[in-house]
């Protein structure tokens, strides 16, 4: 007869947005993940599990698996690896951790099948074998979240459990004393099918085992060891408990600004978790199947202690979601959630770019509205307002992916020329505060393509979208990659440079632009003058001049008046042949190509170029070839007159 044993989940929060590398003010993805030596990062976490052989539990969100995929996709196949292996089972959530009750039903099912579609891609899992789901920030309220998360239409057919922190378990009134005592009670590491949850089962994420990981304190082993000893007698009498460990995967990984020295603390945890023979980890689907699950009880509203009180954002997130500073940022991603809403009602088939355009707002809601917190150990004590409350100051970063969600306005425009093209027209050209920045941006258009130009912030192209048989792509423009806190739409990120667009001029990349003509001929042809008057820059009195013809899928351009003393220029061109393939699937598909004079890249059917029409330019390296989702191509021009020409071929 087998020893009885403490059954102990492990499980771990893996979460980042799309972030890139080369920032000056915060960690990179290549630092978070680790080398592949497995000497740091997220990935000595895995390989100490491997090295131990204890199983364990693993989310990752889908903006973290979308930047992994571009940047590090050995990162998510040796995750697949692992869990082929039978090391790990995956956990579910939402595609970019919003906070679910601060959003429709609606909102919050396209968010959790996006997360399921991009574990079954690049993890390898079928939806059906996923049951258990981590609540973003661990905000919960059943009469909000029970039905979307026990609905049929997900891909997995709707959850089996759900991950909530044990103090959830009591009644309100009980909460206080106990977040401050810790009292031992056996209740509290037993599975229990929620109150009104359509059978769907609560399990307590306990906060002891949570604030003694790491072993970076004597205590915290010893800590351990009597609360294993307590639940072991449990077990003994025939109580079904489960000892949950669930936390952010940075912590053990020792990411900035957790402590340097956590992987071998949790090192430590693990050789402690093997000589312990009472204590054994489990799998936390094997382990419902066959242990008793408690009659339903209610689950008040709530989170973790820390964010509910010591970071002021309240057991329903309102102190944060309702604070003074993030309500505008708040009313941005809700405007426009309203129009694509609109838009969606009036469509009648789905259109790719109306699929992007809410898979950018679904990712601007990343952890929304996180505050920076006085006493949080992420905040930057820096950027917090003095003389503020507990509750602090909506994150930068927040505020910068809300902001960023009225690029969604642009990608609905782009939906509405792809099913309002006349043929009978044949061109446009306008200038319109597109995306509400309270900047003019310059749109250039036929039935064919669109072009948004921005003179405010270097006369770039910010967005170029192809258009064929409502098959609509982006092809300049990475709107949902990281912005780091650069609020602005449409400027110029210097560090990294994430979001070159085309035309980006060495040197000159945030320099104004007016708009000093327009002209339509014919119907046919529009062209268009821009003129630097940037006074300050050695740029100024430059221009770029814009040619686009009725039903073509390329734009001339030609630079004239380059002032002799910045020649030679280097003009960086930023493509994303079919950016919401590009976000899904990575880059393992794009391919360099050439053509003619055409150079670019290829993906699928995609071909998004560039090509020079004057001798006085020749190819240079790029001085970040591979960004966000994109690819750069570099000219270097030594004359004050070049043309050039940027265009989609589709096979």
């Amino acid at each position: 007869m087998s020893k009885p044993f403490v059954p102990l989940a492990i499980v771990h929060h893996a979460n980042q947005f799309l972030i890139t590398n080369g920032y000056d003010n915060r960690t990179d993805l290549a630092t978070i993940l680790g080398p592949t030596d497995a000497s740091s990062g997220l990935r000595a976490i895995l390989d100490l599990h491997a090295q131990y052989d204890v199983p364990f539990h693993l989310h990752v969100s889908g903006t973290l698996i979308e930047a992994c995929a571009w940047y590090d996709p050995l990162f998510l196949k040796e995750i697949a690896d692992l869990r082929e292996s039978g090391l790990i089972e995956i956990i579910g959530s939402t595609y970019a951790q919003n906070i679910m009750t601060l959003f429709d039903q609606e909102h919050n099912y396209y968010q959790i099948q996006e997360e399921l579609r991009l574990i079954n891609k690049w993890l390898d899992v079928p939806p059906s074998d996923i049951s258990g789901f981590w609540v973003p920030e661990r905000v919960w309220n059943t009469e909000q979240l029970v039905d979307i998360l026990t609905d049929n239409k997900l891909d997995n057919g709707g959850y089996k459990y759900t991950l909530v922190d044990d103090r959830l378990f009591l009644p309100k009134a009980a909460r206080d004393r106990f977040d401050k005592e810790h009292t031992f009670n056996p209740e509290m590491f037993e599975a229990y099918y929620i109150q009104d949850g359509k059978d769907l089962i609560g399990l307590p994420l306990s906060i002891d085992i949570r604030l003694n990981l790491l072993f970076d304190h004597p205590e915290n082993e010893q800590n351990l060891n009597v609360l294993m000893d307590q639940l072991l007698k449990e077990v003994q009498n025939g109580r079904d408990v489960i000892a949950i460990y669930g936390d952010d995967m940075e912590k053990a990984a020792a990411i900035p600004p957790w402590n340097g020295m956590a992987i071998e603390q949790y090192r430590c945890f693990l050789k402690w978790l093997i000589k312990r023979n009472d204590v054994k980890p489990v799998f936390l689907q094997e382990w419902l199947m066959s242990s008793n699950i408690r009659s339903p009880i209610p689950l008040g509203p709530g989170t973790y202690k820390e964010l509910e009180k010591d970071f002021g954002a309240g057991e329903d997130y309102m102190g944060w979601a309702t604070s003074e500073k993030w309500l505008p940022y708040q009313e941005m991603i809700n405007n426009t959630w309203s129009k694509l809403l609109d838009l969606s009602s009036r469509m009648k088939k789905e259109s790719p770019l109306l699929e992007l355009a809410r898979k950018h707002l679904l990712a601007c809601t990343y952890e929304t509205g996180w505050h920076d917190a006085p006493n949080s150990i992420h905040t930057d004590l820096s950027v917090v307002t003095k003389g503020n409350s507990i509750i602090g100051s909506p994150a930068p970063w927040a505020c910068t992916l809300a902001s960023h969600a009225r690029a969604s306005h642009v990608l609905l425009k782009a939906v509405e020329w792809e099913q309002d093209n006349n043929p009978h027209q044949g061109i446009w050209a306008y200038v319109e505060d597109i995306d509400g920045d309270g900047y003019e941006e310059l749109i250039l258009r036929n039935e064919a393509c669109a072009l948004v130009i921005t003179p405010q912030y270097g006369g770039r192209i910010v967005y170029m979208f192809s258009f064929s048989d409502d098959k609509g792509a982006l092809v300049i423009g990475n709107p949902t990659d990281d912005w780091n806190w650069l609020s602005e739409l449409n400027d110029f990120m210097d560090i990294p440079i994430n979001h070159p667009g085309a035309l980006a001029d060495v040197g000159f990349e945030h320099d104004s632009y007016k708009v000093a003509s327009i002209d339509i001929k014919e119907s046919e042809q529009v062209e268009i003058v821009l003129v630097n008057n940037q006074k300050n820059s050695a740029a100024f009195g430059m221009i770029k001049r814009f040619s686009l013809k009725k039903g073509e899928r390329q734009v001339q351009v030609r630079y004239e008046n380059i002032p002799s003393n910045i020649l030679p220029l280097s003009i960086d061109f930023g493509l994303s042949p079919d950016y919401l393939r590009l976000l899904r699937e990575g880059r393992s598909k794009v391919v360099p190509y050439s053509k003619t004079e055409k150079r670019g890249f290829k993906n699928g059917d995609n071909f998004t170029w560039v090509q020079s029409n004057s001798a006085d330019s020749k190819w240079d390296l790029s001085r970040n070839p591979i960004f966000g989702h994109g690819f750069s191509l570099t000219k270097k021009v030594t004359s004050p007159t070049v043309s050039l020409s940027l265009g989609v071929d589709l096979a």
